[in-house]
């Protein structure tokens, strides 16, 4: 019987590169990566049969380009018949096998069952079940050797001469992710901040990916793009070389170079600098909204925010992601204290972000008077903070208003967002408390 060795970890597949034309692979957001092969074949006068299997087995058939130049390309032919090898073990279950754990001695016997965790073995001392993650490698014992187990391409090639050509190869494939992390930590002592980004990139193909150039987008791409919107120019440069600041634009998207002689390989996730730690400034409010019927104590919102601009040793395309809060406190240790979404921020936008709720900050509020009438309205409601911290804070007690309305009077200036909301800006110094009155009235036809 012919023998077909397995390994648990994704195939290498053996391909020939050039030396002037880089691997690459650019992820995008939705899911999916084009990436770029460049290859070397030895061709003979006349036609040739050039063949290349390094694919993902994730990737859209009606996507592959090559580029060769010197040559005539007569046809291009995808071989879509393969089978992962789980598949393949299930249809040779009751065949002979052999087993290597990371620890131990060859085990031998026939396959009884293969899941996505485990092996199962009947040997001569009984049934063995073999965790596939504690597994370097298996034989099977088989007299099928014709599956393929990723895709193939093939080409018909006219040579005029006996020559090396150089070819690159581009496709799509899905099964490629990323997401940029950041980490936010704050000074409760000062109003300074670090912040740091990294990419986080898997790779949920077949294939392994060495050497590469690997590149991010942030930007939602529809397939159905014109070829226009891949053309790439500069922006300017930034104070440091990270990443994000020297960010391309890939039409209306940003296109992020990670490095160079890269790996990325198979079910693998690796985290790799978007933008190096930076000082910035940040601003801390501790917000108090309510709803004209409200009424109750409850402790503050942490709102924490900090503005994208220049002044702020930032302004830079900042991709929509997950931040990680933490903070430093008096003794200079380090606590976690939220995880946010970050939306897509522009140059010069303001990203706001949930700090929790404050242990020692409390609001109440109270309604002192409602008299309705068949035309009008008219309340008059009482706020009131206390800030039992040793710290001094600003509070932002924001007011929601439905309708046709005009505040009366007011024991303390206020803004007017909108035509729903206003809110009072206070700072209440450490051990201290703030009251503040106000009345509305509405009135209808």
């Amino acid at each position: 019987m012919k023998k077909i060795i397995l390994l648990l970890l994704a195939v290498n597949f053996v391909f020939a590169q050039s030396n002037n034309t880089a691997r690459s692979i650019t992820v995008y957001k939705d899911g999916f990566a084009i990436v770029n092969e460049p290859i070397i074949w030895n061709l003979k006068a006349g036609k040739n049969i050039a063949t290349f299997t390094n694919l993902s087995q994730n990737l859209l058939f009606d996507s592959p380009k090559l580029n060769v130049s010197g040559v005539s390309i007569l046809s291009q032919t995808l071989n879509r018949n393969f089978k992962s090898s789980d598949s393949f073990l299930k249809n040779n279950i009751g065949m002979p096998i052999e087993v290597k754990p990371n620890e131990g001695s060859l085990i031998q016997g026939i396959l009884m069952d293969v899941n996505g965790s485990s092996i199962s073995v009947k040997t001569n001392k009984g049934l063995t079940v073999i965790h596939r993650s504690q597994t370097s490698f298996f034989t099977l014992k088989s007299s099928s050797v014709q599956d393929k187990f990723s895709p193939e391409i093939s080409w018909e090639l006219v040579s005029d001469d006996e020559k090396s050509v150089e070819a690159d190869l581009t496709y799509i494939s899905s099964g490629f992710l990323w997401k940029p992390v950041y980490t936010l930590i704050i000074d409760d002592s000062d109003s300074t901040a670090t912040i740091a980004v990294n990419a986080e990139v898997t790779n949920n193909s077949n294939v392994n990916l060495i050497d590469i150039d690997l590149s991010v987008v942030e930007g939602n791409v529809p397939f159905a793009a014109s070829s226009s919107t891949s053309t790439m120019r500069s922006t300017t440069m930034s104070r440091d070389m990270s990443p994000m600041s020297s960010a391309n634009s890939l039409g209306d998207f940003y296109i992020f170079n990670l490095g160079s002689k890269l790996k990325l390989e198979a079910m693998q996730t690796v985290q790799l600098p978007l933008m190096s730690e930076r000082e910035i400034i940040y601003d801390k409010k501790y917000i108090f909204e309510n709803s004209e019927r409200d009424q109750g104590d409850e402790p503050l919102e942490i709102e924490i925010s900090f503005e994208n601009t220049k002044q702020n040793n930032l302004e830079l395309p900042l991709p929509s992601g997950t931040i990680y809060l933490y903070e430093n406190n008096d003794e200079n240790m380090m606590r976690f204290v939220g995880r946010n979404n970050l939306s897509q921020m522009f140059k010069g936008g303001v990203a706001t972000l949930d700090g929790g709720k404050a242990f020692d900050i409390v609001g109440k509020r109270r309604i002192l008077n409602f008299d309705r009438q068949t035309k009008s309205e008219e309340s008059t409601i009482s706020l009131q903070i206390l800030n039992t911290s040793d710290k001094s804070i600003k509070v932002k007690a924001v007011e929601k208003i439905i309708g046709d309305w005009v505040i009366k009077e007011s024991s303390s200036m206020y803004i007017k967002e909108d035509a729903s909301t206003i809110y009072f800006p206070l700072e209440i110094d450490a051990g201290a408390s703030e009251l503040i009155t106000y009345t509305y009235r509405k009135e209808w036809k």
